[in-house]
């Protein structure tokens, strides 16, 4: 039978709350809206997906039913009966109790444990008990490993004795919830500290590192097992925010690891992280879930730090992992990415620009190069997730 997919982008917000009736805010809902296609790109064949209305997605320029990738559509005000699971972009107990809003079967919801469980994993402090299993592995680690902080007094000593750091709240995600900080405690840190420990009780403090690369490997977990389903190579901002994701086969990521790293270490690390969430997540959590990662300078060379964090949710790595395996041609690469017009009109219009400089071409059910938006964009989108494909250059597109 078919899963039932829900895309609820706000749920890190929702599990730093904690609270079954949580109220995301206005931006928070809007991604949630004009996004709510994006399960239809990375569901299974015949699985159902919860829009805002049925006909949400009939004005997609390109609907995945065209290139080989059907699924069926509901609503919350009649949601499908026939389906033997539910899967939602993040799990929390609001979303559990939304779908109970909804009409979802109570058998087939997580338990109140099971939720706990998955936000205690949630926590960007659990980023420890993987470094200390990998230590034990003879991976090679960062010096300094997050700490977790309960009052201001201790983070204030803690960036003041650093020249710089990252202070992060406890639970947020696609690089919120961070604070950069340059040796001197002063209003705006003080501020962003009090506003987190507020509302999550906790400061997560880590190291600031030079960075040369994101990148983050994908897991699936079934229940019982977790396996490795791909890399993603992703940028951020200046901010630490996401801002999209190269479209590259597994081959050519590993190709562009290889020229920092020894690409044999980085396999041994997904080994051994299969087999750490094998034995310590998969009894609580079923689906995909990323290990964010990045290669950065220390004394002179470079080093992977193999988790910056754990993000137990489908994640945009994992969509354009999935994009590109079943939409994106042989001999094509790419970039997806999302991003946010505070202006719906200037989104339109630049929606309607890159069909005219990049019209799609596709051969058969794959892209071969081209503009798509993978959710409708009208009057008043104001997010956008896309892709563009082009021909690979020579090499780079194994």
């Amino acid at each position: 039978m078919a899963h039932l997919h829900l895309f609820n982008p706000e749920n890190d917000l929702a599990l730093a709350d904690g609270g079954r009736f949580y109220t995301p805010p206005p931006l928070a809902r809007a991604i949630a809206r004009d996004l709510s296609t994006l399960p239809l790109w990375y569901a299974r064949q015949g699985d159902v997906v919860c829009l805002p209305a049925p006909d949400f997605a009939a004005s997609l320029d390109v609907s995945p039913a065209l290139l080989g990738q059907s699924c069926r559509v509901c609503s919350p005000k009649r949601l499908a009966g026939d389906v033997d699971g539910y899967t939602p972009w993040g799990w929390s107990r609001e979303v559990a109790q939304r779908l109970l809003r909804y009409g979802a079967d109570p058998a087939l919801l997580p338990s109140d444990t099971m939720l706990q469980c998955q936000r205690e994993w949630s926590h960007r402090i659990r980023t420890r008990e993987v470094f200390e299993y990998l230590e034990n592995c003879s991976v090679d680690l960062p010096d300094k490993w997050p700490t977790l902080f309960s009052d201001e007094e201790s983070v204030a000593r803690f960036v003041s004795a650093h020249e710089r750091t990252m202070l992060k709240a406890p639970w947020s995600g696609s690089g919120k919830g961070l604070c950069r900080t340059r040796g001197v405690y002063d209003l705006v840190t003080a501020r962003w500290t009090q506003g987190v420990l507020r509302r999550q009780g906790e400061v997560v403090g880590e190291p600031f590192w030079d960075k040369e690369s994101d990148m983050a490997m994908e897991f699936y977990s079934d229940g019982d097992r977790v396996v490795f389903a791909g890399y993603s190579w992703f940028t951020t901002d200046e901010r630490g925010a996401y801002k999209g994701n190269l479209l590259l086969s597994d081959a050519a990521i590993e190709a562009r690891i290889s020229i920092r790293l020894d690409i044999g270490t980085v396999r041994r690390v997904r080994d051994c992280l299969e087999t750490f969430f094998t034995r310590r997540l998969a009894p609580v959590y079923r689906g995909y879930f990323g290990v964010d990662m990045m290669i950065y300078r220390h004394a002179g060379t470079w080093a992977l730090h193999p988790c910056v964090e754990i993000n137990l949710r489908m994640n945009m790595g994992m969509v354009s992992r999935l994009f590109y395996d079943r939409y994106v041609a042989a001999g094509s690469e790419g970039l997806y990415r999302v991003d946010y017009f505070p202006d719906a009109g200037q989104l339109l219009a630049d929606h309607r620009r890159r069909q005219a400089e990049a019209p799609l071409c596709i051969d058969g059910t794959r892209l071969t190069s081209g503009y798509l938006s993978l959710n409708p964009i009208g009057p008043d989108t104001r997010y956008r997730a896309s892709v563009e494909v082009w021909p690979s250059v020579a090499g780079d597109g194994v």
